[in-house]
């Protein structure tokens, strides 16, 4: 690897990575306690390792798609283990798989339209990111006695369901705009 693309910012990211697994394992366990706190860092690292790539100028394509893939992997690989385990409904979690599918396939299909793709995340794309790991975070707290969020948990699933559909229909929408337009104008 080159001394561009192996920089602090992406080992960072490669270390969020790898802790997925590791979370998956905990919570398997039930060890509450470290996948809480192990989760809650891999979390932070996400804005930490963006902040230096941007601090130190290191921004690499490479970093760009392992941090998608570490945010899309510990995401869905705690959601799926926290619902496995019962601790979040199969509902909450079927609305945001069905969101990132109905997100993925769209890209896919309009990059074969297009020929080209280039995304960037909306404001509810984001504000459904952050409450999807607000809930996680939570949902794992919650579990290793940290904080009592258990009157809250169905609001806040209420919640994040509402902005998991909200989301995936302005992705929807706005892409489906666009692939119409792109089909007019190759006419």
């Amino acid at each position: 690897m080159s001394a561009r693309v192996f920089n602090l910012p992406n080992v960072i990211t490669m270390l969020r990575i790898g802790a997925v697994p590791v979370v998956a394992w905990l919570i398997v366990q039930q060890n509450w306690v470290v996948a809480c706190w192990l989760f809650l860092a891999a979390a932070v690292s996400d804005g930490i390792d963006g902040f230096l790539a941007r601090w130190l100028n290191q921004m690499t394509p490479l970093g760009a798609a392992l941090d998608t893939i570490a945010d899309k992997a510990l995401g869905i690989v705690t959601l799926v283990m926290l619902t496995y385990a019962g601790a979040i409904p199969l509902w909450v979690t079927a609305a945001i798989l069905l969101r990132d599918s109905v997100i993925v396939l769209g890209a896919l299909s309009y990059r074969g339209l297009a020929g080209h793709l280039d995304i960037h995340p909306t404001w509810l794309g984001k504000t459904h990111m952050a409450a999807e790991f607000t809930l996680l975070a939570l949902v794992l707290a919650g579990l290793a006695g940290v904080v009592d969020a258990g009157d809250w948990l169905p609001a806040i699933f209420a919640a994040v369901f509402a902005i998991a559909a909200a989301s995936g229909v302005q992705y929807v929408w706005i892409w489906g705009g666009k692939a119409l337009r792109e089909r007019q104008g190759a006419r």
